[in-house]
Protein backbone atom coordinates (compact mmCIF):
# COMPACT_ATOMS: atom_id res chain seq x y z
CA UNK A 1 0.00 0.00 0.00
CA UNK A 2 1.51 3.46 -1.01
CA UNK A 3 0.55 6.67 -1.04
CA UNK A 4 1.23 9.15 -4.22
CA UNK A 5 0.23 12.44 -4.49
CA UNK A 6 0.69 15.03 -6.96
CA UNK A 7 -0.17 18.63 -8.40
CA UNK A 8 0.29 21.97 -9.95
CA UNK A 9 1.21 19.89 -13.42
CA UNK A 10 -0.61 22.83 -14.86
CA UNK A 11 -0.80 20.59 -17.93
CA UNK A 12 -1.53 22.65 -21.30
CA UNK A 13 -3.24 20.31 -23.19
CA UNK A 14 -2.98 16.40 -24.33
CA UNK A 15 0.63 16.74 -26.42
CA UNK A 16 2.15 17.96 -23.15
CA UNK A 17 4.99 15.95 -22.12
CA UNK A 18 4.03 16.28 -18.74
CA UNK A 19 0.86 15.08 -19.34
CA UNK A 20 2.26 11.70 -21.12
CA UNK A 21 4.20 11.41 -17.94
CA UNK A 22 1.27 11.68 -15.52
CA UNK A 23 -0.65 8.90 -17.03
CA UNK A 24 2.28 6.43 -17.60
CA UNK A 25 2.49 7.40 -13.35
CA UNK A 26 -1.07 6.22 -13.10
CA UNK A 27 -0.85 3.39 -15.19
CA UNK A 28 2.52 1.74 -14.06
CA UNK A 29 3.62 2.85 -10.67
CA UNK A 30 -0.10 3.43 -8.92
CA UNK A 31 -1.41 -0.14 -7.69
CA UNK A 32 -4.20 -1.68 -6.06
CA UNK A 33 -4.82 -0.79 -2.33
CA UNK A 34 -2.80 2.51 -3.22
CA UNK A 35 -4.35 5.92 -2.76
CA UNK A 36 -3.52 7.79 -5.31
CA UNK A 37 -4.30 12.18 -4.58
CA UNK A 38 -4.08 14.56 -7.16
CA UNK A 39 -3.81 17.85 -4.94
CA UNK A 40 -5.04 20.46 -7.71
CA UNK A 41 -3.83 22.49 -10.99
CA UNK A 42 -3.20 19.47 -12.42
CA UNK A 43 -3.98 21.25 -15.50
CA UNK A 44 -3.63 24.94 -16.57
CA UNK A 45 -7.55 24.83 -16.95
CA UNK A 46 -10.57 22.16 -16.90
CA UNK A 47 -13.54 23.83 -15.58
CA UNK A 48 -16.91 22.11 -15.66
CA UNK A 49 -17.86 19.07 -17.81
CA UNK A 50 -17.62 20.79 -21.21
CA UNK A 51 -17.24 17.83 -23.81
CA UNK A 52 -14.73 20.13 -25.26
CA UNK A 53 -12.35 19.58 -22.23
CA UNK A 54 -13.31 15.83 -21.20
CA UNK A 55 -12.64 15.36 -24.83
CA UNK A 56 -9.22 16.58 -24.82
CA UNK A 57 -8.37 15.01 -21.32
CA UNK A 58 -10.05 11.38 -22.52
CA UNK A 59 -7.05 9.73 -22.04
CA UNK A 60 -6.89 10.84 -18.43
CA UNK A 61 -10.67 10.16 -17.48
CA UNK A 62 -10.37 6.12 -19.18
CA UNK A 63 -6.53 6.03 -17.10
CA UNK A 64 -8.45 6.58 -13.66
CA UNK A 65 -10.91 5.00 -14.54
CA UNK A 66 -8.71 2.11 -14.90
CA UNK A 67 -7.22 2.57 -11.79
CA UNK A 68 -10.34 2.92 -9.64
CA UNK A 69 -11.61 -0.20 -11.15
CA UNK A 70 -8.79 -2.01 -10.23
CA UNK A 71 -8.68 -1.03 -6.68
CA UNK A 72 -7.33 1.98 -6.11
CA UNK A 73 -8.52 5.13 -3.81
CA UNK A 74 -8.51 8.21 -5.71
CA UNK A 75 -9.42 11.49 -4.55
CA UNK A 76 -9.13 14.69 -6.58
CA UNK A 77 -8.78 17.88 -4.63
CA UNK A 78 -9.84 20.93 -6.57
CA UNK A 79 -7.52 23.77 -7.59
CA UNK A 80 -7.63 27.28 -8.84
CA UNK A 81 -7.01 25.83 -12.25
CA UNK A 82 -9.35 22.92 -11.95
CA UNK A 83 -12.86 23.13 -10.39
CA UNK A 84 -16.61 22.28 -10.77
CA UNK A 85 -15.37 18.72 -11.31
CA UNK A 86 -17.50 16.53 -10.12
CA UNK A 87 -19.63 15.68 -13.21
CA UNK A 88 -16.93 15.64 -15.70
CA UNK A 89 -15.73 12.69 -12.85
CA UNK A 90 -18.72 10.96 -12.36
CA UNK A 91 -18.80 7.84 -14.25
CA UNK A 92 -15.96 6.68 -11.89
CA UNK A 93 -17.62 5.61 -9.03
CA UNK A 94 -14.80 5.85 -6.69
CA UNK A 95 -13.21 8.57 -7.58
CA UNK A 96 -14.11 11.57 -4.64
CA UNK A 97 -13.79 15.24 -5.75
CA UNK A 98 -12.96 17.44 -2.74
CA UNK A 99 -13.07 21.46 -3.10
CA UNK A 100 -9.95 22.29 -0.97
CA UNK A 101 -8.70 19.41 1.06
CA UNK A 102 -8.65 15.54 2.20
CA UNK A 103 -7.94 13.68 5.64
CA UNK A 104 -6.96 10.07 5.29
CA UNK A 105 -5.67 6.91 7.44
CA UNK A 106 -3.46 4.73 6.25
CA UNK A 107 -0.93 2.18 8.34
CA UNK A 108 -1.90 3.35 11.25
CA UNK A 109 -0.65 7.17 9.98
CA UNK A 110 -2.55 10.39 9.41
CA UNK A 111 -2.53 12.24 6.33
CA UNK A 112 -3.53 15.40 5.46
CA UNK A 113 -3.48 16.99 2.16
CA UNK A 114 -4.68 20.33 0.74
CA UNK A 115 -4.06 22.55 -2.84
CA UNK A 116 -2.72 25.21 -0.22
CA UNK A 117 -4.62 28.10 -2.13
CA UNK A 118 -6.03 28.88 1.51
CA UNK A 119 -3.35 29.13 3.52
CA UNK A 120 -2.77 33.32 3.79
CA UNK A 121 -5.90 34.57 6.09
CA UNK A 122 -5.17 38.09 4.64
CA UNK A 123 -5.20 37.41 1.00
CA UNK A 124 -8.75 38.90 1.06
CA UNK A 125 -8.83 39.29 -2.33
CA UNK A 126 -8.22 36.34 -3.41
CA UNK A 127 -10.53 34.60 -0.88
CA UNK A 128 -13.37 36.61 -2.61
CA UNK A 129 -12.33 35.80 -6.28
CA UNK A 130 -12.17 32.37 -4.90
CA UNK A 131 -15.46 32.30 -3.61
CA UNK A 132 -17.04 33.91 -6.79
CA UNK A 133 -15.68 31.24 -9.20
CA UNK A 134 -16.79 28.36 -6.82
CA UNK A 135 -20.65 29.70 -6.58
CA UNK A 136 -23.66 28.22 -7.81
CA UNK A 137 -23.99 31.30 -10.06
CA UNK A 138 -20.48 30.94 -11.45
CA UNK A 139 -21.58 26.88 -11.51
CA UNK A 140 -24.34 27.80 -13.30
CA UNK A 141 -23.27 30.16 -15.49
CA UNK A 142 -20.28 27.40 -16.86
CA UNK A 143 -22.81 25.27 -17.42
CA UNK A 144 -24.45 27.35 -20.16
CA UNK A 145 -21.24 28.91 -21.81
CA UNK A 146 -20.09 27.59 -24.81
CA UNK A 147 -16.49 25.25 -24.38
CA UNK A 148 -14.88 26.67 -26.75
CA UNK A 149 -15.97 30.66 -24.94
CA UNK A 150 -14.90 29.17 -22.14
CA UNK A 151 -12.09 27.42 -22.72
CA UNK A 152 -10.82 30.96 -24.43
CA UNK A 153 -11.50 32.96 -21.72
CA UNK A 154 -9.89 29.99 -19.02
CA UNK A 155 -6.33 29.85 -21.38
CA UNK A 156 -6.23 33.38 -21.74
CA UNK A 157 -6.56 34.29 -17.76
CA UNK A 158 -3.87 31.93 -17.13
CA UNK A 159 -1.49 33.49 -19.44
CA UNK A 160 -2.16 36.81 -18.11
CA UNK A 161 -1.56 34.78 -14.97
CA UNK A 162 2.04 33.75 -15.50
CA UNK A 163 2.98 37.18 -16.65
CA UNK A 164 2.01 38.39 -13.50
CA UNK A 165 3.68 36.13 -10.75
CA UNK A 166 6.30 33.50 -11.98
CA UNK A 167 5.97 29.93 -11.20
CA UNK A 168 8.82 29.96 -9.27
CA UNK A 169 9.25 30.92 -5.71
CA UNK A 170 12.61 31.42 -6.15
CA UNK A 171 12.44 34.36 -8.42
CA UNK A 172 10.86 36.16 -5.51
CA UNK A 173 12.61 38.77 -3.37
CA UNK A 174 13.81 36.89 -0.61
CA UNK A 175 11.60 38.61 2.10
CA UNK A 176 8.63 37.22 0.50
CA UNK A 177 10.07 33.90 0.06
CA UNK A 178 10.58 33.93 4.02
CA UNK A 179 6.68 35.04 4.43
CA UNK A 180 5.82 32.72 2.54
CA UNK A 181 7.82 29.58 3.68
CA UNK A 182 6.43 31.19 7.25
CA UNK A 183 2.71 31.18 6.64
CA UNK A 184 2.80 27.32 4.66
CA UNK A 185 5.14 25.91 7.93
CA UNK A 186 2.56 27.28 10.29
CA UNK A 187 -0.24 26.17 8.52
CA UNK A 188 1.78 23.07 8.38
CA UNK A 189 2.44 22.77 12.26
CA UNK A 190 -1.03 23.71 13.23
CA UNK A 191 -2.32 20.66 11.16
CA UNK A 192 0.35 18.43 12.56
CA UNK A 193 -0.88 19.58 16.40
CA UNK A 194 -4.45 18.31 15.14
CA UNK A 195 -3.16 14.21 14.84
CA UNK A 196 -2.19 14.62 11.45
CA UNK A 197 1.11 12.81 11.02
CA UNK A 198 2.27 14.14 7.68
CA UNK A 199 0.80 17.19 5.93
CA UNK A 200 1.29 17.91 1.91
CA UNK A 201 0.21 21.15 0.33
CA UNK A 202 0.65 22.77 -3.55
CA UNK A 203 -0.29 25.80 -4.38
CA UNK A 204 2.66 27.81 -4.25
CA UNK A 205 5.48 25.48 -5.98
CA UNK A 206 8.07 26.05 -3.34
CA UNK A 207 9.74 22.95 -3.35
CA UNK A 208 9.77 23.51 0.70
CA UNK A 209 9.82 20.43 3.53
CA UNK A 210 10.49 20.60 7.03
CA UNK A 211 10.11 17.87 10.09
CA UNK A 212 8.89 18.76 13.14
CA UNK A 213 8.87 16.79 16.55
CA UNK A 214 4.99 16.85 18.38
CA UNK A 215 5.63 15.81 21.90
CA UNK A 216 6.64 12.19 21.26
CA UNK A 217 5.51 12.33 17.37
CA UNK A 218 7.14 12.68 14.16
CA UNK A 219 5.89 15.00 11.90
CA UNK A 220 6.37 16.10 8.42
CA UNK A 221 5.40 19.18 6.26
CA UNK A 222 6.47 18.60 2.37
CA UNK A 223 5.31 20.67 -0.47
CA UNK A 224 4.95 18.87 -4.14
CA UNK A 225 6.60 22.18 -5.59
CA UNK A 226 6.59 22.31 -9.80
CA UNK A 227 6.51 19.17 -11.34
CA UNK A 228 7.46 20.95 -14.55
CA UNK A 229 10.56 22.27 -12.90
CA UNK A 230 11.05 20.11 -10.36
CA UNK A 231 10.32 16.63 -12.29
CA UNK A 232 9.07 15.24 -9.34
CA UNK A 233 6.03 13.68 -7.43
CA UNK A 234 5.56 12.41 -3.96
CA UNK A 235 5.15 9.18 -2.65
CA UNK A 236 4.83 6.99 1.09
CA UNK A 237 4.73 3.65 2.05
CA UNK A 238 4.62 2.23 5.22
CA UNK A 239 8.27 1.24 5.15
CA UNK A 240 8.85 4.94 5.03
CA UNK A 241 9.57 7.06 7.77
CA UNK A 242 9.28 10.06 5.37
CA UNK A 243 7.34 10.53 2.49
CA UNK A 244 9.63 10.79 -0.17
CA UNK A 245 9.94 12.51 -4.06
CA UNK A 246 10.68 10.40 -6.66
CA UNK A 247 11.06 11.15 -10.47
CA UNK A 248 7.84 11.76 -12.65
CA UNK A 249 8.19 8.52 -15.14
Amino acid sequence: MRVIITSDLHITGPEDPLYLSLLKLITERVHSGDILVLAGDVFDFFVGNKELLTSRYRKFIEVLAAADQRGVKIHYIEGNHDFHLTRAFSKIPGLQIHPADVSFDLAGKRFYVAHGDLVDPKDYGYKALRGFFRSPVMKALVSVLPGNWLDWVGNTSSAASRKKSPRSPLSLPTDQITRLRTLYRNHAVEKLNLGNDFVVMGHCHDLDEMSFRIGDRFGQYINVGYPRAHGSFLSWSKEDEKIQRERMP
